[in-house]
């Protein structure tokens, strides 16, 4: 049931970089490059695979950037870079909803929680090189910077109790307003303001200010405030100082911040023959 093909892979240098080409799925159809790693899902639950170990393995074998699935625009690959690893793993179980109970699927698309655990190893194996650092982009570039802004903006807040109202953290973290990031953020990406943030949009939007961060801060200061992220995930996740902050991984020790050796190695999407 493995794949023949292998993704190219290619190193980042920042927001530059020429733009995948998606392979879209047309709507309510699934898509012909997606039904290795179904048919693969649907084989190892039948060989009495734990489903979530089989859709790990599954989004080992994905190709698909973005599709648009039961009238949902669904975006795998935000920013070409970050791998949203729940949302694919919650794409693939949905289509045996008879074999995954809903309590543990929800319980991972919700709160985060996988239904068991997978050391560190073997979570790297099922899903492959490339597919793992587009993951940790998406945990750090995303779940963790949104963790970075509350953060600061807790400390901001305590510093100047008598003007929480005309707080600004982005100002101070990012160097700009909220309003002048997105005003930025819109006319890189060629987006009308139309005076909301759909979800996919800020999701995408977290990861364009993960980067700007890196780009613009010095490196203390990245891994200082990083950290101050990294320690409010793991005091609303219940877990200690030294354990991970990413409930995917419990395993794994908590880094800083991703270092130059593992900026997104990019998924190629498109079919190679």
């Amino acid at each position: 049931m493995h794949g023949t093909h292998e993704f190219k892979r290619t190193e980042v240098t920042g927001l530059s970089k020429r733009p995948l080409e998606p392979v879209v799925a047309a709507p309510g159809e699934s898509p012909q490059l997606s039904q290795d790693p179904l048919r693969r899902f649907d084989a190892e639950l039948a060989a009495g695979s734990h489903w979530y170990l089989a859709a790990l393995r599954a989004c080992g074998q994905w190709r698909l950037e973005a599709e648009t699935y039961q009238g949902r625009r669904l975006t795998y690959l935000v920013a070409h870079e970050a791998l949203d690893l729940v949302l694919l793993i919650d794409r693939i179980a949905g289509t045996r909803r008879d074999a995954v109970p809903r309590s543990e699927r929800d319980a991972l698309r919700f709160r985060g929680r996988p239904p068991i655990y997978v050391p560190g190893q073997e979570f790297a194996h099922a899903l492959g090189e490339a597919r793992l650092h587009a993951y940790l982009n998406h945990f750090y570039g995303i779940d963790v910077e949104e963790a970075v802004v509350h953060a600061v903006e807790l400390e901001a807040s305590k510093a100047h109790p008598l003007d929480r109202a005309s707080l600004d953290v982005n100002l101070v973290l990012y160097g700009k307003t909220l309003r002048d990031l997105l005003a930025t953020y819109r006319k890189e990406r060629g987006l009308a303001d139309d005076g909301r943030v759909r979800w996919a949009d800020w999701k995408d939007f977290t990861y364009w200010c993960f980067r700007l961060r890196l780009r613009t801060q010095v490196p203390a200061r990245i891994a200082s405030d990083t950290r101050k992220g990294i320690a409010l995930l793991q005091r609303l996740r219940g877990v200690e100082p030294d354990e991970s902050p990413d409930p995917l991984r419990p395993g794994e020790a908590p880094r800083e911040t991703l270092d130059s050796a593992h900026e997104a190695p990019v998924i190629d999407l498109r079919r190679l023959f």
